[in-house]
């Protein structure tokens, strides 16, 4: 393999092998708000100096819950080629900031703190410790494509963050409100995550050694997803999220703002749709359908 395909695959080989994995009950506790997904990274002026990648800013987007988001990259820095510290005992790999996330789409809210990932190898500790520390030697100095290379990242991220809050439960009672939307449906708290395996320590928090919190929640009257989830949060239907993150994917494909003056009785009846294909707590593909159909026809009698 490569060096310009090795080393993103080092890092998401190492981020499943590190446990990240949820058991099936954390799965069923968190659900769709696990589903993290990293599509883009953008970095504002990349330069690699002395094999380190950094860069002045930039942004990472993606989908919470089916939700698209934007935030900004606040701090950047991978080594592109590792080497040890002075002692000889650890090598840096990736240190990156983000931003906290706000997101409101038509109602519906996705809200998260800061969150900060740091890889680092550890010499003498484990096989994937030492074989990144020892990259710059095995490889001559070769650097990789920075387009493979943020493609690289884009899966390294997804997969720390989706499986890393699949394991996440409801933020301490002292922790600070991060929702934004009057309907709560999910507020999930994670770590810090400080896992270590085969010489590699991930380490994942809030960027002040507290844990990531993530809030997903809903305000009526902003839309139709914000109508939509709270009539289902107040009804108690939403013990998570499940598959409605496939519905809401689906939903925000089509042209909602046509329907911003629905009847209460529209509402009504879509709530009571998705709650009677929610007995089962899975949302099929055909329920998916008949639902997104309910909703087309809504629109074309706007």
């Amino acid at each position: 393999m490569s060096i310009r395909k090795l080393i993103p695959s080092l890092l998401l080989a190492t981020l499943l092998a590190a446990g990240f994995a949820a058991a099936p009950k954390a799965q069923a506790q968190t659900g769709g708000a696990g589903n993290v997904v990293i599509t883009d990274l953008n970095l504002v002026d990349p330069q690699v100096v002395d094999g380190v990648l950094t860069a002045t800013g930039g942004t990472v987007s993606g989908t919470i819950a089916g939700l698209p988001f934007t935030t900004d990259i606040t701090n950047f820095a991978l080594d592109l080629l590792p080497d040890a510290t002075a002692d000889g005992t650890s090598c840096a790999i990736l240190d990156l900031d983000l931003a906290p996330i706000n997101l409101a789409v038509l109602g519906a809210h996705d809200d998260t703190s800061a969150i900060c990932l740091d890889i680092t190898a550890f010499h003498d500790q484990g096989l994937l410790g030492d074989l990144l520390c020892s990259l710059a030697d095995g490889f001559g100095g070769n650097l990789l494509n920075l387009d493979d290379l943020l493609g690289g990242l884009t899966q390294v991220l997804s997969g720390a963050l989706s499986d890393s809050l699949a394991q996440a439960t409801p933020p301490a009672a002292d922790a600070q409100d991060i929702c934004s939307g009057e309907c709560e449906v999910l507020d999930l708290a994670v770590g810090p995550v400080d896992l270590t395996l085969l010489g590699l320590n991930v380490h994942l928090d809030n960027c002040d050694n507290g844990p990531v919190q993530v809030c997903v929640s809903a305000t009526s009257g902003e839309g139709l997803l914000g109508d939509l989830l709270c009539g289902l949060a107040d009804g108690g239907i939403l013990p998570d999220l499940g598959n409605l993150t496939d519905l809401i994917q689906r939903l925000t494909s089509l042209d909602l703002t046509q329907l911003d003056n629905l009847t209460t009785q529209q509402i009504n009846k879509l709530v009571r749709q998705v709650s009677k294909s929610l007995r089962n707590g899975v949302l099929s593909s055909a329920e998916i359908d008949k639902l997104v159909k309910s909703v087309e026809k809504l629109i074309g009698r706007a």
